[in-house]
């Protein structure tokens, strides 16, 4: 019968790695690991999955958002030889730096926590600053959730939240009590997007780039004309101006003077990247 796993939240460059001890033996939830460098966690779950044995997986219970769940985890000892697997060059730009950091340090950081901190006395000095890094931690996740609104960074950081309010023996606050998430502007975008698809159709010529290029210019000026001329309901008021700015597909890039095609002239245009 295994012994209840212990769970060490180890703070590593601004991350939460999360250190699981079962039966004497460390181990590595490999999930938050995953996230912290950026990769795909469905492909790397593939990986270790379709060779169990050369990793030594094993399933142990942990806390999570959604209470108790089962994690993927690594024994301590095979995770240099995983990190040393993904190769920084076959990553996007911005990841390699962070990855590469986590080869160089990440395993050493992991076994000298293992080593030298759950070994020590409670209330010695060495265990009360390792306490006094986790509460700094914690306080600088909250601050970061306060600061942040896009949705899935805030699940995210609250994942690392829980973790470390857990290795302290305290609750970490409801997601939702913690700042707030961006508005939703889908619909604001759809209809938007429908409106203008519409004005083209009927043969109204909105876009002030060249025909059949990559930017979408358009004057919402204008289109506010065409919406009250044709009595569409949606408003171009702020609120819809700061929907435009979440748009993904397509994508907002910026508010500008751009020469219009339509009157051959300087016209203050957003714009958009690709068209409809």
């Amino acid at each position: 019968m295994h012994t209840a796993p212990q769970l060490f939240p180890v703070p590593f460059h601004g991350d939460t790695v999360v250190l699981v001890g079962q039966d004497n033996e460390p181990y590595v939830a490999m999930k938050p690991i995953v996230a912290n460098m950026g990769l795909d966690w469905a492909s790397q779950y593939t990986k270790l999955k379709s060779n169990s044995e050369r990793w030594g997986i094993v399933i142990i219970t942990i806390p999570s958002l959604g209470g108790m769940q089962d994690a993927l985890c690594l024994p301590l000892r095979k995770v240099a030889a995983w990190l040393m697997g993904i190769n920084p060059n076959r990553v996007a730009p911005e990841l390699r730096e962070k990855i590469t950091r986590y080869q160089e340090e990440c395993d050493d950081a992991l076994w000298n926590y293992w080593t030298q901190g759950v070994a020590e006395r409670p209330g010695s000095a060495a265990s009360a600053n390792k306490q006094i890094a986790l509460s700094s931690h914690r306080l600088a996740l909250l601050k970061e959730l306060h600061r942040t609104c896009d949705r899935a960074l805030r699940v995210a950081i609250h994942e690392q939240l829980v973790l470390i309010s857990y290795g302290l023996g305290l609750t970490a606050p409801p997601l939702d009590d913690i700042g707030s998430s961006a508005p939703d502007y889908s619909e604001q975008i759809l209809a938007f997007w429908r409106n203008i698809e519409m004005l083209e159709l009927a043969s109204v010529r909105v876009n002030h780039a060249s025909p059949g290029g990559k930017i979408l210019a358009l004057n919402l000026s204008e289109i506010k004309s065409h919406f009250e001329r044709t009595q569409t309901p949606l408003k171009i008021d702020q609120s819809l101006r700061e929907a435009l700015r979440q748009s993904k597909s397509p994508a907002y890039i910026k508010e500008a003077t751009f020469h219009s095609r339509i009157h051959n002239k300087k016209n203050q245009s957003r714009h958009i990247p690709e068209i409809m």
